[in-house]
């Protein structure tokens, strides 16, 4: 069994024959790619594969990149984080919710995820519509299918509650800049797309798949969950509540995940792809790839730079993620293994070149902005996603996997859908329950809903913070603009409009270049 990593090779080359309709082939090939055109290409059933890994990673704008965690717009309006510093205008204007659809820091939300449709399109009209490429087995060509929905309905899921009404396009153009003409669709139709593709892959991948990384049956069934709970709670239907649940104890019932013995591990590259991930970003360093590594801290950097010199951990979240010890009286691991902060805990404050080891690649107390030097000692950083178990060998870049779905965040989405549908209470304590024995915390019994929803809201901080999950949540909560008020950000949440700020304007090129295109009212 291979993995995936080894496949996304292909796609810095391949994604050429998705945007142009033309002329690339693997590397590996000694033919001339500029003699290839998308006739000779769509010839067999490698080829489709071969596209369908472009999907992936793609360029930086595929699937891992609209779905990993390192998204500044989310995690800039969350209360676990605070912007570092107020000279980059444009994330400053973000964190206080002043910006304009001129602004643009979510765009790129938008543009990963209308590429990944738009070569999914590509791949669909030739091996579904069209039926052009030769299959030997035509159950292969049902399974490259059920891939390629997936994709798509994951980036019709990620616009439906980033963007809210947005065109739904299922037939390829002639080229990308063709694509985004129609208008936009209902907030209804674009959820219902989503989910009808979601469906489609559930139904047509198999449990297990050959390469390690690529998608399957229980990723599209806990996306498809994931889809559910969030409609029920941005469009306000609590009748997918119960359909969430659903989804999820399917994943629960596989028997195939677990919760790792250790929290840590879910950020390792020693241990990727382990029990507890249900779908991760295969990252990897090899030549010739744009998106092979995370984008988000790098092992040769200080806290604080690759990105990371945007925020910085909030006092709310350390409060928050420090109120509770371990039966034996010791700091949650999840807090240890999050920020870096002081009062008792050695790794904060201290010069970068003795933070320990797998960061120490870069020496030296300070770093450079405008000309003038600026102290690593903050308040507090982030150490979540550093290459704490890697060595120095690739200094540049980060390539520990980002876990995009795992089974703590199907437990406790679980939890919260049996509580939202006037589900079994018993079964939600005991998935939260199983969260916190792991942390190693006091089992915990619930006098009703709103205790369970509390502590749901909670753990979800202790497994999640800083992966972009926290702003969306409390928005499909409607907490957003009292969670900042009551943590902080008083100045922010003034500047709320609770209608406006549940969705993101629209790229303000993609309204001017069509003209059945408009933008939301409220951002006009």
């Amino acid at each position: 069994m291979k993995s995936i990593k080894t496949i996304y090779k292909t796609s810095t080359i391949l994604l050429i024959i998705l945007m142009v309709s033309g002329c690339s082939d693997s590397f590996l090939d000694v033919q001339d790619p500029n003699n290839i055109t998308s006739a000779t290409f769509w010839s067999s059933s490698e080829d489709v594969q071969l596209a369908i890994n472009t999907l992936y990673a793609g360029e930086g704008n595929g699937f891992n990149t609209i779905w990993d965690g390192a998204s500044e717009p989310s995690n800039l309006r969350g209360d676990d984080v605070v912007l570092t510093t107020a000279d980059f205008a444009n994330f400053n204007q973000y964190a206080t919710f002043v910006n304009t659809p001129v602004n643009g820091v979510s765009d790129g939300i938008w543009d990963g995820s209308f590429n990944v449709i738009f070569g999914a399109n590509t791949i669909l009209k030739q091996i579904e519509t069209d039926n052009n490429v030769p299959f030997d087995d035509e159950g292969l060509r049902a399974r490259y299918i059920a891939e390629t929905k997936f994709f798509r309905g994951a980036a019709y899921f990620r616009l439906a509650h980033t963007y809210g009404q947005v065109p739904i396009v299922l037939e390829p153009a002639e080229t990308r800049d063709q694509f985004d003409n129609p208008k936009a669709a209902t907030f209804e139709e674009v959820w219902d797309q989503a989910i009808a593709d979601l469906q489609a892959a559930k139904d047509g991948l198999p449990e297990e798949q050959e390469d390690v990384g690529r998608v399957n049956k229980a990723v599209a069934t806990a996306f498809l969950g994931q889809l559910y709970l969030y409609r029920a709670g941005y469009l306000n239907d609590n009748s997918f509540y119960s359909r969430a649940a659903d989804e999820f104890k399917e994943i629960i019932d596989m028997g195939k995940f677990a919760l790792v013995e250790n929290w840590v591990d879910n950020l390792l590259a020693a241990t990727e792809n382990n029990a507890e991930s249900i779908y991760e970003a295969q990252y990897d360093i090899f030549a010739g790839s744009y998106a092979a590594t995370q984008p988000r801290a790098f092992n040769g950097s200080l806290p604080g730079i690759a990105g990371e010199i945007v925020f910085r951990p909030s006092a709310w979240l350390f409060e928050e993620m420090s109120r509770e010890t371990t039966v034996d009286g010791a700091l949650d691991p999840r807090l240890l293994n999050t920020i870096y902060f002081q009062g008792g805990f050695t790794l904060f404050g201290v010069p970068f070149e003795e933070l320990g080891d797998g960061l120490v690649c870069q020496s030296g107390g300070s770093f450079t902005l405008d000309g003038a030097a600026v102290p690593t000692e903050f308040d507090g950083w982030f150490r979540k996603y550093l290459n704490v178990d890697l060595d120095c060998e690739n200094p540049d870049a980060a390539v520990n996997n980002e876990r995009i779905m795992r089974y703590s965040d199907v437990l406790l989405m679980y939890a919260e859908a049996l509580v939202m549908s006037g589900g079994d209470l018993a079964i939600a304590a005991g998935a939260v329950n199983e969260i916190r024995n792991r942390a190693n915390l006091a089992v915990l019994t619930f006098a009703n809903g709103d205790e369970l929803m509390a502590e749901i809201e909670h753990q979800r901080i202790m497994e999640f913070a800083f992966e972009g999950k926290r702003y969306y949540d409390l928005i499909r909560w409607g907490k957003l603009k009292e969670a900042l008020d009551a943590h902080g950000f008083q100045d922010d949440a003034a500047n709320i409009d609770e209608e406006k700020h549940k969705y993101f304007p629209i790229p303000l090129q993609e309204v001017n270049a069509n003209a059945l295109l408009d933008q939301n009212p409220l951002w006009q």
